[in-house]
């Protein structure tokens, strides 16, 4: 097994790989100095087949560490080894969406259902940033299950910081999975949304996008999902794929919603979060500099010093917007050091389960049964879905 025992001087100890892909592997590994379970991604930076292999990765660093969000893995380090860049990101323990779907087969509804409530509230998060962030590789494999039910996006291998309207961005995604405007190297936050009704589509089925029923460009939905799925959610998963930008949903909640109009993105708000303590102190900050007008000019004045005044207003100026750039990553780290704010639980809110779809496995006279828990109201963030309310059985 390709598995390197020990990095960054013995800090970090590898126990196995959690998967392979073009831009390098990635492994099972534990923090000694922290005592925690991480995960650390590899490229070979000698080995690269092009420049942009290795701007991808680069990339992927940047990117991941301006993330702060409970439905996608926390950056952690990064540092560079016998010419291989390593990326170490929180381990996110659960199983991948395509490993529940080989074993189990096709997913209810509800379950679906909790998935795209999911998807909403995170790429809400990475959709609305000034710089709007594009996944562009949303697929069953790079979706992770929680033991608590939520679903985590990971793999940010072929991130997008910005979207290109002039086809001048390499082509990357997984086929079937890939808007149409992907292939002319265009990647809109809208392909985001494609490949999360893409993979929908694959938990229902159980059989990958592309070998399902099409109609000219369009995957033939209906057909697809006949008797597996209520008429609501057909309807929503026909305008996320639908295959031109300018028609399809803008984001998945308007899709679930019907709506025609696109609904503003809020920032997601989850249980321990930390964002309302960091928006308090944004807002006391930006009140105190604003209050420094009256106040700056008072206290100068018997030391006769009003040519300092431009310079203690700006310069405090300066210094709120570094600490307030990139949603406050800055002062959100400064009020985890001081143990203002306790750094949130990575998992969202979700309402208390009340039994009717079951979807895990037990062992029962030799048959895998699957069982979870999941609700008629499953709400994360400002997203909220109604779940069908007939029962569904799996065997």
């Amino acid at each position: 097994m390709d598995q390197a025992p020990a990095l960054r001087g013995g800090r970090y100890v590898t126990r196995g790989l959690l998967g392979e892909g073009g831009q390098g592997v990635t492994y099972d590994a534990f923090d000694t100095q922290e005592n925690r379970a991480v995960a650390i991604k590899r490229f070979d930076v000698r080995g690269a087949r092009s420049w942009k292999d290795v701007e991808l990765a680069e990339r992927e660093a940047r990117v991941l560490a301006t993330l702060d969000h409970p439905l996608m893995p926390r950056y952690l380090d990064r540092f560079e080894e016998d010419g291989a860049l390593y990326l170490v990101m929180e381990k996110v323990e659960g199983q991948s969406l395509d490993t529940i779907v080989r074993s189990m087969g096709p997913l209810p509804e509800a379950e679906v259902r909790r998935f795209l409530a999911c998807a909403d509230n995170a790429l809400t998060y990475l959709h609305g940033r000034s710089s709007p962030v594009v996944h562009r590789d949303v697929k069953p494999r790079n979706v992770i299950r929680r033991p608590d039910g939520t679903y985590v996006l990971v793999d940010f291998g072929a991130v997008s910081e910005r979207m290109s309207t002039k086809g001048a961005s390499t082509v990357v995604g997984t086929m079937g999975y890939m808007a149409p405007e992907q292939f002319q190297g265009r990647a809109l936050t809208g392909s985001d949304v494609y490949a999360v009704g893409a993979t929908a589509l694959a938990a229902l089925t159980g059989k990958e996008p592309e070998t399902l029923p099409h109609v000219g460009l369009h995957v033939d939905v209906r057909s697809a999902l006949a008797g597996r799925a209520s008429p609501e959610l057909v309807s929503a998963i026909e305008r996320m794929v639908e295959p031109d930008p300018d028609r399809r949903a803008k984001s998945v909640g308007e899709a679930l919603a019907g709506s025609s109009v696109t609904a503003p993105a809020r920032a997601p708000r989850l249980e321990g979060s930390e964002d309302d303590a960091v928006k308090s102190v944004k807002k006391l900050l930006w009140v105190l500099w604003g209050l420094g007008w009256v106040i700056v000019p008072v206290a100068l004045r018997p030391l006769h010093a009003h040519a300092l005044i431009p310079l203690v207003m700006f310069g405090s100026l300066a210094a709120l917007l570094v600490l307030t750039w990139h949603q406050g990553a800055l002062l959100r780290a400064l009020l985890r050091k001081w143990n203002v704010v306790e750094a949130p639980p990575r998992r969202a809110r979700i309402a208390e389960p009340t039994p009717r779809v079951r979807l895990a496995e037990q062992e029962r006279g030799g048959a895998r049964v699957a069982t979870t828990e999941a609700h008629d109201a499953l709400a994360v963030s400002d997203t909220e879905v109604a779940a069908p309310r007939r029962e569904q059985r799996r065997a």
